[in-house]
């Protein structure tokens, strides 16, 4: 089982390619969304879009795709969004679980909360970022670890939930950037507007 977890304000296009190059790389059943309440790794960070509405997002952005499933497991948890309390949620016997991140997100790894224990608890995937050498953010980890780490192949794309927002903000097109379905939902409820 693939778990992709963030901010998701807006979820996009690269979210989604992401997601499903995992699944089919890795051969993963499916891949579970999960948008966070307080990012506990950006201090002061906090989203645009209410909660609710980043839900809403996530389920819209997802739709059609039967491999991908939303968990409301962040969002309703109060405080920071640690990876080692969500994994211990999604943990059974059974579930070989795969943690996608992107490859920026390889450098920071250690200074997660419980790092060591969550090499334990899942592998990671890792999305190639632009201007970001996995490969050599690969060498801070223990031989051990990077056995745990899975380098996912895809282009490099240059999507951000702040470009978006940054368009949104200066009447820019977002087609093509976001599902149409979330597109719709950011128009109604004029998010991201000044």
């Amino acid at each position: 089982m693939g778990l992709m977890g963030g901010t998701f304000d807006p979820l996009h296009i690269g979210h989604l390619f992401i997601a499903e190059a995992a699944r089919i790389q890795c051969g993963l059943d499916k891949v579970v969304f999960f948008p966070n309440r307080i990012p506990a790794h950006v201090q002061g960070k906090s989203a645009n879009a209410s909660p609710d509405l980043r839900w809403k997002i996530t389920l819209a952005g997802i739709e059609g795709n039967a491999h991908f499933e939303a968990s409301r497991v962040e969002l309703d948890r109060d405080g920071p969004s640690y990876a080692f309390d969500t994994l211990q949620y999604f943990a059974a016997p059974s579930v070989e679980l795969f943690y996608i991140i992107g490859g920026d997100s390889l450098a920071d790894l250690l200074t997660w909360n419980r790092s060591a224990e969550l090499f334990e608890m899942c592998h990671f995937i890792a999305a190639p970022r632009p201007g970001f050498d996995s490969q050599k953010a690969l060498l801070e980890l223990s031989e051990k670890q990077r056995a745990k780490v899975l380098l996912l192949e895809t282009p490099e794309l240059q999507i951000s939930s702040t470009e978006i927002r940054n368009r949104v903000r200066r009447n820019l097109p977002i087609c093509y950037l976001v599902p149409d379905a979330v597109e719709r939902i950011i128009r109604q409820h004029h998010l991201y507007q000044e």
